[in-house]
């Protein structure tokens, strides 16, 4: 048996302990699962990576971080992910030009 976030709680027969859980491979930790990363340019281009701006456990904090970092880094290419996933991958728009 289960609980719901995917904890045995009842020792099953079926070949394995409650220490190896359901035989699966241990899901990647949640902590710091959210980054916001300033490229020179994409990754598959063979851009370089500058900074991490952001790791956050929090998707909203997350989100908060990658719309400053666009503000902040006119020019480079932001990348937000979630684990090892891409969320988004786009370059920051130059600065307005004042009147």
């Amino acid at each position: 048996m289960k609980h719901r976030k995917g904890i045995d709680l009842v020792r099953s027969d079926v070949g394995y302990t409650v220490g190896e859980g359901s035989a699966r491979p241990t899901p990647p930790s949640t902590e710091n699962s959210y980054r916001v990363e300033i490229w020179t340019d994409e990754p598959e281009a063979g851009g370089e990576l500058l900074e991490t701006i952001s790791r956050a456990t929090d998707f909203s904090v997350s989100c908060a971080a990658l719309k400053a970092s666009i503000r902040a880094r006119p020019g480079k290419v932001v990348v937000h992910l979630n684990g090892r996933h891409r969320m988004s991958c786009e370059r920051a728009p130059d600065p307005a030009l004042p009147e």
